[in-house]
């Protein structure tokens, strides 16, 4: 009998809220086996980042405690990679305090044995507090151990699943279903790149923010062409009790700071939108940049392409210090 990866994934549109945790374990062996290596990443990137699954953090843990040696220490690399020399002295009872910061942060499947999965997620909640898109980096890695997923149980995988078929539909859409799916999968959602609603700002959000920071609810529930309006502060009148707690300030520049040194690219990033972009692993090329000039409601010409950038540069910078982003005062207005 024939396999239709697109058939099969169309019964996960809308997060899979009502699949059985089994047969999502199931379907996802089939998925992982017969989908493009991209489409799988961002799937389990998104699983990781859902607020319909336990917290980063925690599923790391998990899949760390379940891993084989040389997984288990390329997890750890994964995450010592995004933290600073400084906040790697004071996890796990200081065993990484040694070592240098970025990419040289290595160790050896028997240092790794020495952890335990809940040093493993204080270590997690750490990297991604300092650099969000580790959740992106993890991602891929995972997409790489197909069996390390499927520990993280039914629920997660059919939220995965789910991602992976709103990108397909996605594709679909936009006139490119990928192979093996349906040319139309009968769905109207207006999605992008990450899965969310609200398209490349969106994405922008995801790589900096935390995963449950407000401003990604904000992007992954706001129509698709509006950007998300700054998180509202409570009425003067109401008590005190029933105030909401105050949003996370996120100091982007630190963590664009860190990315810039983890990236080894001599990126521009406080004045370019392009490096901005680049930086962040988007899509930087000038139909995404009209793109997103579109959801931020533009009104230049767009084919002066210089004019253009500088505003969206600012605006993006506007966006981030309205949704919680500690930026710079000469970059934003």
């Amino acid at each position: 009998m024939s396999f239709n990866l697109g058939n099969l994934l169309n019964q996960y549109l809308g997060g899979g809220a009502n699949a059985n945790p089994a047969q999502a374990e199931n379907d996802f062996d089939h998925v992982a086996q017969n989908s493009p290596f991209a489409a799988l990443a961002q799937g389990v990137t998104q699983a990781l980042r859902s607020d319909q699954t336990p917290p980063f953090s925690q599923m790391v843990g998990q899949m760390f405690s379940n891993g084989n040696p040389e997984q288990r220490a390329g997890m750890l690399n994964q995450l010592l990679s995004n933290i600073s020399p400084g906040v790697l002295s004071s996890v796990a009872g200081g065993l990484f305090g040694n070592l240098a910061g970025g990419d040289q942060a290595r160790v050896s499947p028997e240092q790794a044995a020495q952890l335990s999965p809940e040093q493993v997620q204080e270590l997690a909640a750490k990297a991604e507090q300092q650099n969000p898109g580790i959740v992106e980096r993890m991602g891929d890695f995972y997409a790489q151990h197909p069996t390390l997923i499927k520990t993280i149980g039914g629920a997660a995988l059919a939220v995965a699943l789910g991602a992976m078929a709103k990108g397909i539909q996605n594709r679909s859409d936009a006139g490119t279903p990928a192979a093996g799916t349906p040319a139309n999968t009968n769905a109207n959602t207006n999605t992008t790149q990450g899965g969310n609603n609200m398209g490349i700002l969106g994405d922008i959000f995801h790589k900096i923010f935390p995963s449950r920071h407000p401003a990604n609810e904000a992007a992954t529930q706001a129509p698709a062409g509006t950007a998300p309006a700054a998180p509202q502060a409570a009425p003067q009148s109401a008590p005190a009790a029933s105030a909401p707690a105050a949003v996370q300030q996120v100091d982007v520049e630190q963590i664009l700071t860190n990315m810039q040194a983890q990236s080894g690219q001599q990126l521009n990033w406080r004045s370019s939108i392009v490096d901005l972009l680049k930086l962040l692993g988007l899509d930087s090329s000038l139909q995404a940049r009209k793109e997103l000039a579109a959801e931020l409601n533009y009104s230049g010409d767009t084919n002066d392409s210089a004019s253009m950038n500088i505003w969206l540069h600012r605006q993006v910078m506007n966006k981030l210090a309205a949704n919680g982003g500690k930026v710079p005062a000469d970059l934003k207005d």
